[in-house]
């Protein structure tokens, strides 16, 4: 397993063997704020203790990336925190916690950090976090290193490469990002996954538009970034959001 590593000033991550996950943990003057808590209360309650081994401050904050289980399913376990997340990670997996829409400030005392819904990609409720003061970004799983993106049943694939570039432009050459999974990587790392995912999008786009059916579409092994078996959801909400495959017609002949 590793240590923390500090990749700005009180600003640190820690990669966990157990899904590869990525923690976060940022601290300031009135608290700390941890950046997701692991897949189950007992792992939650080893990263509190390694939170103790770091730091005395207490944790006030707790951000949620998004919400599938192996990046919240440990909150309960800070009960003196105040959750954020977005208003759509709460709706759909029902969690408790402090909703946002667009954007929320929270404040550290001697620094802040910004939350920020740029739009749908992995999830409909992905939440990006800034700090600003050391130029990091916690993108949760709207990026991936250690394996392809995650397209689940809750994917949004036309639009994740839209949300990926809005995320890129409000970053510089020197962003340090973190990933939901994975090694820290940097802003080109992020627009080469944002090219893939608009493969993805285009190929699923293209297939749609020559009225290819969904199963020959779910089948297809050309112009893909990744394998196939790994897009199979990916395509089927493509499929979903365009509606159902119009056979191309031919033109009318006129007279000869």
């Amino acid at each position: 397993m590793s240590e923390w590593t500090e990749i700005g000033d009180r600003t640190w991550v820690r990669r966990y063997d157990e899904w590869d996950l990525n923690v976060g943990l940022v601290v300031g003057s009135e608290g700390a704020l941890v950046i997701d808590t692991r897949a189950t209360t007992e792992e939650a309650e080893q990263l509190r203790e390694h939170i103790r081994e770091l730091t005395d401050t207490p944790v006030k904050w707790v951000v949620n990336t998004h919400a599938h289980f192996d990046h919240v399913a440990g909150n309960s376990v800070f009960t003196d925190a105040t959750v954020y997340l977005h208003e759509n990670a709460a709706t759909e997996e029902n969690l408790a916690g402090t909703t946002f829409a667009a954007a929320k400030v929270i404040d550290l005392g001697d620094r802040r950090v910004e939350l920020l819904h740029v739009g749908n990609a992995h999830t409909s409720g992905d939440a990006v976090v800034v700090v600003p003061d050391v130029d990091v970004v916690f993108v949760g799983d709207l990026i991936e290193e250690s394996a392809p993106p995650s397209f689940g049943e809750d994917s949004f694939p036309l639009e994740w490469p839209d949300t990926i570039e809005a995320v890129v432009g409000m970053m510089t050459a020197a962003t340090t990002i973190v990933p939901g999974h994975g090694a820290v990587v940097d802003i080109e790392f992020a627009r080469d996954q944002a090219i893939e995912l608009g493969r993805v999008a285009n190929t699923i786009s293209t297939l749609h538009h020559a009225g290819t059916p969904l199963d020959d579409a779910l089948k297809h092994t050309e112009d893909w970034p990744w394998p196939v078996e790994k897009l199979q959801d990916a395509i089927r909400r493509g499929y979903q959001a365009l509606g159902a495959p119009q056979r191309p017609t031919l033109p009318l002949l006129g007279p000869g």
